[in-house]
C-alpha cells in the first residue's frame, strides 16, 4: 500500500437498511484501493471512504455505489 491515502465523504440518498449499509461498506473495501469505508448508525446518509489515490479516484469510487444500485453523491 502507497502512503497516498485520502479520504472523502459520500451522501447517501437512499434510504438503507442496516444490513444493506454493512454490504456497501464490504463491497467497496473488495479490490485493495479502499482501504476504510465506514456508515455510521447515527448519521445513515453519510459514509466516509478512505482510499488509496495512487490506486483509484474518488470518482470512480462514487461510480460503484452508482452501480449498486444506490443513488448517491460526493461531498
Amino acid at each position: 500500500m502507497s502512503n497516498a491515502l485520502t479520504d472523502f465523504m459520500v451522501h447517501i440518498n437512499d434510504d438503507l437498511y442496516p444490513g444493506e449499509r454493512r454490504l456497501l461498506e464490504d463491497d467497496l473495501r473488495v479490490g485493495g484501493c479502499v482501504v476504510s469505508a465506514h456508515i455510521p448508525d447515527r448519521l445513515p446518509h453519510l459514509m466516509l471512504v478512505v482510499y488509496d489515490s495512487e490506486c483509484t479516484r474518488a470518482r470512480d469510487i462514487l461510480g460503484q455505489v452508482r452501480n449498486m444500485g444506490v443513488h448517491a453523491s460526493m461531498l
